[in-house]
């Protein structure tokens, strides 16, 4: 195990010395130095997850799949969303208008004199117990990453970023990313807040990252599998997940508006969202302006959809009105 972490950290560092700090140096952003090397690792863990959803997780959606996929390029923008967050390009973007803010927010706790409260003050045995430490880091962090999802449906400026991500009328393990980069954004500062409050690592948090989107790009699977009475209880699965992106239909206006927990369904389960009908549903959305997403590549869609979230935030009187009708059934 020693042995990998080495090489691990090595290539890191032959990354970081050979191609990102010769462009920080000639750029004259030494300031980002730190920011920098993390950031290389970041894109690392990228390309290990890319690797995973491609040869692992596709090779059940191809063995075992619920539905045919009929339209490929449908799928083929996910790719593109896939590759731009999991090497860190979009993120970079967040990043760069995220990090001062929070930055900020951490200096001036600094000068309130505000101490990050830590788990292990109150458990000081987690302390000897490094993996236990960051599953309590973990379920908390997916508690937090319910409400903000519940958030995301609630109000309907954020759902205007958030349909995006249900517009998709074909889930597959690349459905994940399919994300507006302002949803991006609002996100990652909400969590890095909540990170800092709570005193989370920095080591632990980029691992409850990539762990927690890992369980998340395998909910969108498109095969009809759960993990066991039990286990589905435990850990959030396709069977559970596909629900929340069903297509709305007369008799179930709201069906997505359940199992909104990213990876531990105890949250929906307590907080009585919680589904398990095991039902087949198609999935999408049933407004015709956000399933016209479809038809658009990833630049289209984000200037779309932006659009969407700039017409939200006027006062109702101000917005066009659209009348709303159940999208056809593919034929």
């Amino acid at each position: 195990m020693r042995d990998l972490i080495d090489l691990w950290v090595g290539c890191q560092t032959w990354i970081f010395e050979t191609v990102v700090s010769p462009v920080l140096f000639r750029l004259e952003l030494m300031q980002w130095y730190e920011p920098a090397f993390n950031a290389v690792e970041f894109f690392m863990l990228g390309v290990v997850q890319i690797l995973v959803i491609a040869l692992a997780m596709r090779f059940f959606e191809k063995r075992w799949p619920l539905e045919r996929t009929a339209d490929d390029t449908l799928v083929g923008v996910d790719r593109v969303y896939t590759v731009l967050n999991k090497l860190g390009i979009v993120p970079l973007a967040v990043f760069s208008v995220s990090y001062p803010i929070t930055n900020q927010i951490e200096y001036l706790s600094r000068s309130l004199g505000f101490a990050p409260f830590r788990v292990e003050q109150a458990l000081p045995w987690l302390h000897d117990y490094a993996l236990a430490s960051f599953l309590v880091y973990f379920v908390l962090y997916d508690f937090v990453a319910y409400w903000l999802h519940r958030a995301q449906h609630r109000f309907s400026w954020w759902w205007a970023l958030h349909s995006l991500h249900h517009s998709q009328r074909q889930m597959t393990v690349w459905s994940d990313d399919r994300n507006h980069i302002v949803d991006d954004l609002l996100m990652t500062l909400a969590l890095a807040v909540f990170a800092q409050l709570v005193g989370v690592q920095p080591d632990d948090y980029i691992l409850i990252l990539m762990v927690g989107r890992l369980v998340e790009s395998w909910s969108h699977a498109n095969i009809d599998v759960s993990f066991g009475r039990i286990g589905e209880k435990l850990l959030v699965g396709p069977r559970f997940h596909r629900l929340h992106h069903a297509l709305a239909n007369p008799a179930e206006r709201h069906i997505h508006d359940h199992n909104f927990a990213p990876v531990f369904p105890i949250w929906d389960i307590l907080f009585g969202t919680a589904i398990y009908d095991g039902k087949r549903r198609p999935t999408g959305v049933d407004d015709p302006v956000i399933d016209a997403d479809n038809g658009r590549g990833w630049i289209a869609q984000q200037v779309t959809v932006f659009g969407r979230f700039l017409r939200a935030l006027l006062p109702s009187p101000m917005r066009a009105p659209i009348q709303p009708r159940l999208r056809p059934p593919a034929e």
